[in-house]
C-alpha cells in the first residue's frame, strides 16, 4: 500500500489531496491509463471518484425500483386472492406438510 497523507489546498473547484492506503496496483493502473490518454492523474482520479459515486447512487435507485415493483406485485396478488386467504397460514400449512 502507498503511504499517502491527506493534504488539501482549495484552488477554485479543485484541491490537492494526498490519500493514505491506496492499493499500489490500482494506482499504477490508473496512472498508466491517464498517461495513455494524455490526461493528468488528478483528472483521471476525479473521473473515477465521480463514476464510483454515480454507480452507488444508481444501485440504490435500482434497489428502490425493485422494492416498489415487489410491493406492486404483492398488492396485485392480494387483490386477486379470495378474501379470508392468509399467506402466513398458507406458508405454515406447506411447512407442516414438508415436516411429515
Amino acid at each position: 500500500m502507498f503511504e499517502k497523507y491527506i493534504k488539501m489546498e482549495n484552488k477554485e473547484s479543485h484541491m490537492s489531496v494526498s490519500i493514505k492506503d491506496i492499493d499500489e496496483d490500482a494506482f499504477r493502473n490508473l496512472k498508466a491509463e491517464a498517461v495513455r490518454m494524455g490526461i493528468k492523474v488528478g483528472d483521471a482520479a476525479t473521473e473515477a471518484f465521480r463514476m464510483w459515486v454515480a454507480s452507488k447512487r444508481q444501485s440504490k435507485s435500482r434497489d428502490r425500483e425493485k422494492m416498489l415493483e415487489a410491493a406492486r406485485d404483492m398488492d396485485r396478488i392480494r387483490s386477486e386472492t379470495e378474501s379470508g386467504w392468509s399467506g402466513v397460514k398458507e406458508i405454515r400449512r406447506w411447512r407442516d406438510i414438508r415436516k411429515r
